[in-house]
């Protein structure tokens, strides 16, 4: 049989509740946000999860209607018109599909919270389940760091998770996703969901899926998945800068039955909190990260590659504001020569930087300027404008690959010792994940001595191969990765490492 109709949505963010300012409908135009027909022009063939359900579409010859695909820079809370237009932008297209709707594919992160609410997915997801019946099935596919609600379990059939930090494999979720939707419509299977949440938070370096605890589970998960019965093992450290009741570690397995999904999910829950004290770790500060890699520098062969530091206090990605100054300070303070800091989100030093023109030299006061919590301005910055650029280029790294970027106008301001840093100033933020934000600004990555990204883990996908060594740094923001440095309100406690707990403190079980 063939012909069958799935509506393919995508409306994603990942919302940092300490953050003030709100998300409202221009961060989602800022980065992505296109309908109808626009969805597939701009998104068939890249590596994202809808890239990846039109292609696995295509192939088992479905018919798919796009309505939106919407997703904004991490940050604050969702205004509540954004979140209503999206949802009825869904909504709406699923009613007039009507009965000829066959199955839903809902590409979401699991970590929105709108205004008013502490489960933007669970309420999306049970809105189109109020409107498609109980018949048709609905697969969603997450972000590993969703947040994974009750709602989103009954309300979803299945719920596909990525299964790599950095997101490498966004276009292999939503192939995974659409391939068992599909199989749910043709072979009238309905699958069973269980969900575990072991107490604890994992600081965000530590969920790098390459190396570490995180590396370790996740090998168990996929054995797991080799058991008869099991669809599906997901793996979701979660976002715990959303202060919301169901942030931290989440294990929601799909299988052909409940007893099955259950056993499972409780197996790898109580594996992930023996190894609780695994996922925590200090971190050096920007003062000390910078003089070890002046001494890495030092001691390393020329042709090594850059000394990558990873700013993590400060990551975009994670709704930090962009404009954090600590480690660039210690750059210049230091003397860094041949280096290259990406980003300063300071739309106020392009607009000097453009007004001056390529070739001219301005003094700057650079960054600081969101808030009092990523590091003062810096003032009095003498820079030399070296390029400009309108801020477009397409990702070719291993993340998003072939998504459009888009960083507003961008400058490249040599500054420091002998101009030897060159700042990407940007009018957007962004997180510098994919290594053609320094190639589109004329800069090879690779010949650089010292390279600072403003990124939690991303980074690593295309910079770890280009790079003689990767220093994380504990620099202040808003995407810090202590939790105890923030004052949480609504997160379920006790939560490891927030509060002591014993070896039998879970599963609750025993």
């Amino acid at each position: 049989m063939a012909g069958e109709s799935v509506l393919v949505g995508e409306f994603s963010h990942e919302t940092n509740t300490f953050v003030k300012s709100r998300t409202g409908r221009a961060a989602f135009q800022e980065r992505r946000e296109y309908f109808d027909e626009e969805v597939s022009e701009k998104l068939h063939g890249t590596n994202t999860e809808v890239g990846g359900a039109l292609a696995a579409a295509s192939d088992s010859q479905i018919e798919v209607h796009t309505p939106v695909a919407a997703a904004a820079m991490p940050g604050g809370l969702v205004t509540a018109d954004a979140y209503d237009f999206y949802t009825d932008r869904i909504v709406t297209a699923i009613e007039q599909c009507g009965s000829d709707l066959d199955g839903v594919f809902l590409a979401l992160h699991g970590a929105m919270v709108p205004d008013g609410m502490t489960d933007g997915e669970g309420n999306l997801i049970a809105n189109v389940r109020n409107q498609v019946g109980e018949d048709v099935p609905i697969v969603v596919t997450l972000d590993l760091h969703g947040n994974v609600s009750d709602e989103m379990v009954a309300a979803a059939d299945a719920l596909v998770a990525f299964e790599s930090y950095p997101h490498v494999d966004m276009g292999d979720t939503g192939r995974v996703g659409m391939e068992l939707l599909v199989r749910a419509i043709r072979d009238d299977f309905t699958p069973k969901m269980h969900v575990e949440r072991p107490p604890m938070l994992a600081y965000y370096p530590k969920q790098n899926t390459r190396d570490g605890p995180m590396a370790a589970v996740m090998e168990k998960a996929r054995a797991l998945e080799e058991r008869e019965h099991v669809v599906k093992v997901n793996l979701l450290p979660g976002f715990y800068h959303a202060d919301i009741p169901s942030a931290g570690f989440s294990i929601p397995v799909v299988a052909d039955t409940s007893a099955v999904a259950r056993a499972v999910a409780r197996e790898l829950a109580e594996t992930i909190w023996q190894k609780r004290r695994d996922f925590i770790a200090e971190y050096p500060g920007p003062a000390e990260a910078v003089e070890e890699a002046k001494q890495l520098v030092r001691t390393r062969d020329r042709d090594d590659g850059p000394v990558v530091m990873a700013d993590l206090g400060d990551n975009p990605g994670g709704g930090g504001a962009g404009d954090g100054t600590t480690i660039l300070r210690e750059l210049l303070a230091q003397e860094v020569e041949n280096a290259g800091f990406a980003i300063m989100h300071d739309p106020s030093a392009v607009a000097q930087c453009v007004e001056a023109g390529v070739g001219e030299r301005v003094s700057l006061t650079l960054g600081g300027k969101t808030d009092e919590l990523h590091g003062p301005p810096i003032t009095d910055v003498d820079g030399y404008v070296k390029a400009i650029t309108d801020g477009e280029f397409v990702n070719t790294g291993p993340m998003e690959t072939g998504a459009e970027a888009h960083l507003g106008r961008a400058v490249r301001l040599e500054c420091g010792a002998d101009d030897g840093v060159s700042v990407l100033l940007t009018e957007t933020r962004m997180q510098p994940y994919d290594a053609e934000i320094w190639r589109h600004m004329t800069i090879q990555p690779e010949r650089l001595a010292v390279l600072v990204v403003k990124s939690l883990n991303h980074y690593r996908a295309d910079y770890e191969p280009m790079a003689s060594a990767v220093l994380p740094v504990d620099s202040p923001g808003l995407s810090a990765i202590d939790p105890s440095k923030f004052t949480f309100e609504r997160l379920k406690r006790p939560k490891f490492p927030l509060d002591n707990l014993s070896d039998d403190a879970y599963p609750e079980w025993r």
